[in-house]
């Protein structure tokens, strides 16, 4: 799961850097962030299809895409779409890490 790990903290990073720069997002910011977290997310559940076939996807992750859909297509974004962002990114990564550090206290 380090690579997906990897890849979200990528698109976390490209995401609040998007947002600084604001509305008309650059292109090619704009879609390395979509496709990486994509990437990232195909790589992530095919990891934990391997960990566990009957496990499905947290909230956040379909939260992270469908508002950044809407995001992409509306010209003024609203406040609510990127807090909703914000903490589903955050949410996501919090429980990346403290997976990461059950895993390694169940082997250890």
């Amino acid at each position: 799961m380090f690579v997906p790990g990897l890849l979200l903290f990528i698109v976390v990073g490209f995401g609040f850097w998007i947002s600084n720069i604001g509305k008309p997002y650059d292109g090619w910011l704009f879609n390395i962030h979509k496709l990486v977290a994509l990437g990232s997310a195909i790589l992530a559940g095919f990891r934990i299809y391997q960990v566990d076939p009957l496990s499905t996807f947290p909230i956040p992750v379909f939260l992270l895409f469908a508002t950044g859909a809407i995001m992409s297509i509306q010209d003024q974004v609203k406040i609510s779409l990127q807090l909703i962002q914000q903490i589903s990114a955050v949410l996501i990564a919090g429980s990346m890490v403290l997976a990461l550090y059950l895993v390694n206290v169940q082997r250890g």
